[in-house]
């Protein structure tokens, strides 16, 4: 049944690996841009705070805009939850507290 099945090739990619991954600071509050508050829920996940990340690709959007593709945690005031994401550069900047894992 499936024998002149030719799989595609895999499609081009542009994204840029960056190895070692890099140590940034992630901008949640430009990540999630959640408006004005609603309510105080102290025991709510916290949007809005700089966490250290680990940059490990870059990827040009369709409009031009570069985003890069960052694994960090999420923290509510008992758990960590690790993500990883595509956010856009605005978002990231160079963690100078850690030096380049080489």
């Amino acid at each position: 049944m499936f024998d002149h099945f030719k799989p595609a090739p895999p499609p081009r990619s542009d994204h840029v690996a960056v190895k070692p991954p890099r140590p940034v600071w992630v901008d949640l509050g430009a990540v999630y841009r959640v408006g004005r508050p609603r309510r105080p829920t102290p025991h709510g996940l916290d949007l809005q705070a700089t966490v250290p990340g680990d940059l490990r690709l870059w990827a040009i959007t369709t409009t031009g805009h570069w985003v890069g593709y960052v694994t960090f945690v999420i923290h509510d005031d008992t758990t960590r939850i690790a993500t990883g994401q595509w956010v856009l550069a605005d978002a990231l900047r160079p963690r100078g507290d850690e030096p380049s894992r080489r």
